[in-house]
């Protein structure tokens, strides 16, 4: 796959880089922000033209209402954890708005995808034609056709 792609506040160029040293400087990042091991990364090339980013991460007890989870929505801290909104001082450039005062809230996943697919081509990163996000309690993917 030679694509740009847009994850945790950074653009990687997988022209240049294998799917596992992306992977693995994403860690990195994604250790140093959840004090090593609160969020596991795991990217997988599914074909020539999509890519799949499966974020393992576990939310406390009672933070996330999963008995009443809405299937079309998105919380912010996934979200989050996808771009890297908010770590380091990093703001996505096409902000889908918040809360003040970090409170969790959700959104779309439309809202989210298309901030997401903005800030990634205003970033550097390659025009994404199709997004899907799954949520469940313990990891959130996201798959991005090219």
């Amino acid at each position: 796959m030679k694509k740009k792609v847009f994850v945790m506040g950074k653009v990687y160029d997988l022209g240049t880089l294998g799917v596992n040293e992306v992977e693995n400087a994403v860690q990195a990042d994604l250790d140093k922000v959840f004090n090593a091991g609160g969020v596991k990364l795991k990217l997988r090339e599914v074909s020539e033209k999509t890519l799949e980013l499966t974020f393992f991460r576990k939310y406390r007890d009672g933070e996330i209402d999963w008995l009443n989870y809405d299937p079309k929505q998105i919380y912010n801290i996934d979200a989050n954890i996808i771009t890297g909104h908010s770590f380091n001082g990093f703001r996505v450039p096409d902000y889908w708005g918040g809360v003040p005062y970090g409170y969790p809230f959700f959104m779309p996943k439309r809202e989210f995808i298309k901030c997401y697919k903005n800030s990634a081509v205003l970033l550097g990163a390659d025009q994404v034609k199709k997004v899907k996000i799954t949520a469940e309690p313990e990891k959130a993917v996201m798959k991005l056709m090219f």
